[in-house]
């Protein structure tokens, strides 16, 4: 059973579940197309499942609202339309994104891992003095070149999670022995496929690898992002494994001992309502 290049894994992609046009629409926002946002608020309303997870969360604890939201207009009016582009992109990946079937792969834990990292980088956001809208984005997408491998080639991802279980080393490790290349470059080529910002394919490129990226880039906040989920247990795995830290860049980032314990909570308790995205 011979493995796919990457390039051939790249090309299978039109394969996979579209992402939603309103998704779309939304990353086109991002990189500062004109936007309506009345016409956008219709279109994500369009999509009952995108707009039904997005209201769950902006009237979930974690902001306060006096007064339940009951459109998505009304949520950005509200909420600002920063924080619910962000909610439809988490909710459009969630639901249009499924894995394939693979013994051994939680598609659950995947998907609470993923979205312990973006609530990690936005909570990181504000002691670094960053935007928390594309860290949210690429910490929700660090992971997806993982998704792409188990979805496209389940049999040879079971082979990857049999060697992790076999020989006790991380997944990067196994996935470089089972296929020549790991989720990071997969992501990475799957975001610059999809257009996705030259910052978020960079990040999603480096994350495990933060040194490589572009200088204070976002790959170091992910790299610390995806610690903090881990840490935290966020997944839910009894097993789960430490990334391996780059600690220069960690310590690069400056944050002291009390900063950490205030996005450690942060972090918690943006999780705990943005997991109602899985419901």
């Amino acid at each position: 059973m011979t493995p796919p290049s990457l390039s051939e894994m790249i090309g299978r992609i039109h394969g996979l579940p579209v992402m939603p046009a309103v998704a779309l629409e939304v990353l086109d926002s991002m990189a500062g197309a004109d936007t309506d946002i009345k016409d956008l608020a219709r279109r994500i309303t369009q999509d009952q499942a995108i707009a039904a997870r997005v209201l769950r969360v902006a009237n979930s604890p974690l902001y306060g609202l006096q007064m339940r939201v009951a459109s998505i207009h009304d949520a950005i009016v509200v909420l600002g339309f920063s924080a619910v582009r962000s909610l439809v992109l988490a909710a459009a990946i969630v639901t249009s994104l499924p894995a394939g079937r693979c013994p051994g792969f939680n598609q659950e834990r995947f998907w609470r891992h993923v979205l312990g990292t973006a609530v990690a980088a936005q909570a990181l956001a504000k002691p670094l003095k960053r935007s928390p809208e594309p860290l949210f984005i690429a910490g929700l997408l660090h992971d997806i070149g993982r998704l792409v491998m188990v979805a496209l080639y389940p049999e040879h991802y079971t082979r990857v999670l049999d060697q992790v279980g076999e020989q006790d080393c991380c997944l990067r490790d196994a996935e470089q022995t089972v296929f020549g290349f790991d989720h990071a470059a997969v992501g990475a080529a799957l975001a610059g496929r999809w257009n996705f910002p030259a910052d978020i394919v960079d990040a999603l490129a480096w994350h495990h690898e933060p040194e490589r990226g572009t200088p204070d880039g976002m790959a170091a906040v992910i790299h610390y992002a995806d610690a903090i989920s881990q840490a935290l247990d966020l997944d839910g795995a009894e097993n789960g494994q430490m990334p391996r830290l780059h600690q220069k860049t960690i310590d690069g980032l400056g944050l002291d001992w009390q900063k950490l314990t205030e996005v450690l909570a942060d972090t918690e308790a943006r999780f705990n309502s943005y997991q109602l995205m899985l419901g």
